[in-house]
């Protein structure tokens, strides 16, 4: 304790002076001035010391500086011991040596030469901005003194005007890039345009442009490309190696090389340049890849504004690499609806009318008066041919209906239609998404399902889930025994790819939809599993991490209710030391640094953290930083400081932040459309076909009914039948699958004890108050019930009531 540490220390003091050997005579005059010159330092800074020193701190200092000395030094030093507070003499002299030698003025060591720091960074930017500006405008006018001198009949201004006049012709844009290209670059120093048209306007120019950037590199071929590649200095290739390639498949289903988009096709091997090298490189990022280009990820996942909506492709694709900021306002982001569509011609109508019905009745305004950017994706071309012939006949018979004006803003504000192939690169603020597949007219559900099923296509399913900002409706017909048994397919699959993810999304937007937080986890750590990482999803607050944190921790505990203080909070990618809530509306959060001098050892250091507070301000919070070397020095004075902070904030007066909760209301989740498990009826000619091919027992009449109902291995027989609602009650007997391994049971709900193994008439009797019987109860045919461990989940398949 500090008593502890005064006691010992005035005790050593005592002994010194006690001593004999600190009797001795000064023995130049030049010692006595250097004394002199110490007492009067004295008085100069005796005001800038108070009562808090760390003393222990001091009376090591002191031994460790001491006998560092030779035996004259030692001399003057001991003559001080016998003037009053020479501890303060010594702390000044020791401090001044220290600070000389080793004081750095790179980096802030408090929160006024930060602030000093930031204003400076914001001039610089100002200054930097205004340099630009003033050199772009030199050049400009050197280049324009220089075409003069070559050019004495033309003006820049008619080689620039659009209209032609007597002297000089309109020229086009390659025209005038071939009169004179250094004056056009010196005016237009960053040129957009496509690679074909660089390649045109800047023919034979290679390596002219100081930097040549390409975007969405992993949809550019390489052939296509290469021209553009060789026209800069310096390449930077931009794109995403889990996103779509570019793929002869598309192109060959658009001119009709390949009549039905749903076959398996995968790209014959004889299509490729060579095995390996670099020609066999289907896309300009493999390219750069195989050139081995510094590599450099862009990890911020600024889009989604909720994480929900990215940490499926996160877990699954990115190794959890991706940073997502936090959502402003609590709301589902996912709905999932299960629509029970029939999949027909390659599309699917119901779904398609759930997608109407959700532009109609779930779209809305946004506080600001206008509706919210919306998308609808598909998973081939024909539904989306689909969704837009029946809109524009739906506009088309009600051209003054209310959906009529909701389309013309809704298009106003970007409305589009687009299958999966064509949608990489857009974004809206809601994605309609039908996945379209779904069980047959025949009652059998075919597990193909196009582009995703081929060697690549997580990359497009990667693109399609990813395209919303806050909201994405999930219309699907695939039945749900099927894709809640997604752990076996990815199992199978060995990898997070084909109708195994397919499946693992679809059972996670339900997660999402429905609040099942045990079962979205239990997905994500699935799909890590299935990755080579080796991590697990953590969704708490980790443990302090050193003990200036436990120390700065305690105070507060000290001071504070438990309640307010989180330790290691996460946010938006990052952690924050402590955060102390207030829990007042209109009070932000305090994020409390402890701030450790090894970390902050370096510029890039400090400039990640300024702009990791910079992103955590915008987002509510406000900031209090502790610098280690603050604490130890002074720790009292640091705890004085943070609980005025804290209490001054807390009664502040409370902000009006933005109220972002009524953005939610711009897309509800009320679904109004027609939506029954048991209203998948056949059109009535099929099913008498059916019937009267069954009876026929003609052989060529059967070889016929074989080749038209042949089915792959994959189609699963869900053929629905028209039945009335049934619901379990005690005394009925219960047909039940487990979905999770397929096996079948019947069941009969007994009010008496029974165990386990009681089976009578080959039922097995289950007593009423048993879970299993819980959760059968007043549930109808066709109920899929979790059950049990996490995923186990059981199908009612029929119900005999006495």
């Amino acid at each position: 304790s500090l008593k502890k540490i005064q006691t010992k220390l005035n005790s050593l003091r005592n002994k010194i002076i006690n001593d004999s050997w600190t009797h001795l005579e000064l023995r130049s005059d030049n010692d006595k001035e250097f004394i002199e010159d110490l007492e009067e330092l004295i008085k100069i800074k005796e005001e800038y010391f108070d009562n808090d020193l760390d003393l222990f701190s001091i009376e090591f200092k002191w031994y460790q500086y001491y006998n560092s000395l030779n035996e004259r030094n030692k001399t003057v030093i001991d003559q001080l011991l016998n003037k009053l507070n020479w501890e303060k003499v010594f702390l000044i002299f020791y401090l001044n040596s220290l600070l000389i030698d080793s004081a750095d003025t790179k980096l802030p060591t408090n929160d006024n030469e930060l602030n000093d720091l930031n204003k400076l960074l914001e001039s610089l930017e100002k200054e930097q901005l205004r340099y630009v500006r003033e050199f772009w405008f030199s050049k400009q006018i050197d280049a324009t003194r220089d075409f003069y001198q070559t050019h004495s009949n033309l003006t820049v201004e008619n080689l620039y005007n659009k209209r032609k006049s007597n002297k000089h012709k309109r020229l086009s844009l390659r025209q005038i890039v071939e009169f004179d290209i250094d004056l056009f670059t010196t005016f237009f120093p960053i040129i957009l345009t496509t690679p074909d048209v660089c390649c045109n306007l800047f023919k034979g120019r290679d390596k002219y442009f100081d930097i040549v950037m390409f975007d969405e590199a992993s949809q550019l071929k390489l052939e296509d490309n290469l021209p553009a590649l060789l026209k800069g200095k310096q390449i930077v290739i931009a794109g995403d190696e889990h996103q779509m390639p570019p793929s002869n498949y598309f192109s060959k289903i658009f001119d009709g090389t390949i009549d039905d988009e749903d076959d398996e096709y995968e790209e014959e091997e004889s299509e490729k340049i060579l095995s390996d090298g670099l020609l066999s490189c289907e896309s300009l990022l493999e390219f750069a890849e195989e050139l081995n280009f510094e590599k450099k990820y862009l990890d911020f996942h600024y889009r989604s504004r909720h994480p929900y909506l990215i940490d499926f492709s996160n877990f699954a694709f990115y190794k959890q690499r991706l940073t997502p900021l936090p959502n402003t306002f609590d709301y589902t982001p996912i709905k999932y609806i299960q629509v029970d569509g029939t999949y027909s011609d390659h599309s699917n109508y119901k779904e398609a009318e759930a997608v109407l019905s959700i532009i109609e009745n779930n779209i809305n305004k946004l506080p600001n008066g206008e509706y919210p950017s919306v998308g609808v994706a598909t998973f081939n071309i024909h539904q989306r041919n689909l969704i837009l012939s029946m809109i524009n006949d739906r506009r088309k018979f009600n051209k003054f209906s209310t959906f009529n004006d909701k389309i013309i803003e809704l298009e106003k504000n970007g409305l589009f239609v687009k299958n999966l192939e064509n949608i990489q690169g857009d974004e809206r603020d809601v994605i309609i998404l039908t996945t379209t597949y779904g069980i047959n007219k025949y009652g059998k559900f075919a597990q193909r399902f196009g582009s995703i099923n081929h060697q690549k296509g997580y990359k497009l399913l990667n693109v399609i889930i990813t395209r919303a900002k806050y909201k994405v409706y999930v219309c699907s017909s695939v039945p749900e025994e099927v894709f809640l048994n997604y752990k076996e397919h990815l199992v199978n699959e060995g990898s997070n790819n084909r109708r195994a993810v397919f499946y693992a999304y679809l059972a996670y937007s339900k997660a999402v939809s429905e609040n099942d937080e045990e079962l979205r986890n239990s997905i994500l750590n699935a799909l890590n599993e299935n990755t080579n990482s080796s991590t697990t999803l953590d969704i708490l607050n980790a443990d302090l991490e050193s003990p200036f944190e436990e120390e700065v921790y305690q105070v507060l505990l000290d001071n504070f209710d438990e309640n307010n203080l989180i330790p290691q909070y996460k946010f938006g990618g990052f952690r924050i030391d402590i955060v102390y809530d207030p829990k007042k509306k209109g009070i932000p959060k305090i994020a409390i640094e402890c701030d450790g001098a090894s970390y902050h050892s370096s510029q890039e250091a400090y400039l990640y953290d300024k702009h990791r507070q910079k992103i955590l301000e915008s987002n509510g919070f406000i900031f209090h930083r502790i610098w280690s070397t603050n604490w130890w020095r002074n720790s009292k004075r640091e705890t004085n400081n943070l609980i005025k902070f804290i209490k001054q904030i807390e009664n502040s007066k409370p902000k009006r932040f933005k109220d972002y909760s009524k953005i939610s209301l711009a897309f509800t989740d009320d679904i109004y459309f027609h939506n029954i498990k048991s209203d998948v009826i056949f059109q009535k000619e099929d099913e008498e076909k059916i019937k009267s091919l069954e009876k026929d027992s003609d052989t060529n009449q059967k070889s016929f009914v074989q080749k038209e109902f042949e089915f792959t291995s994959n189609e699963i027989d869900l053929k629905p039948k028209i039945i009335t609602p049934k619901f379990v009650k005690l005394n009925s007997k219960v047909k039940i699958k487990y979905l999770n391994n397929s096996i079948k049971i019947i069941v009969k709900l007994v009010n008496r004890n029974v165990d386990s193994k009681n089976i009578e008439n080959g039922l097995h009797l289950v007593n009423i108050n048993s879970p299993l019987a819980q959760v059968l109860i007043n549930k109808p045919i066709g109920e899929i019930i979790k059950f049990g461990k996490l995923d186990n989940y059981i199908e009612i398949i029929d119900v005999i009531n006495e």
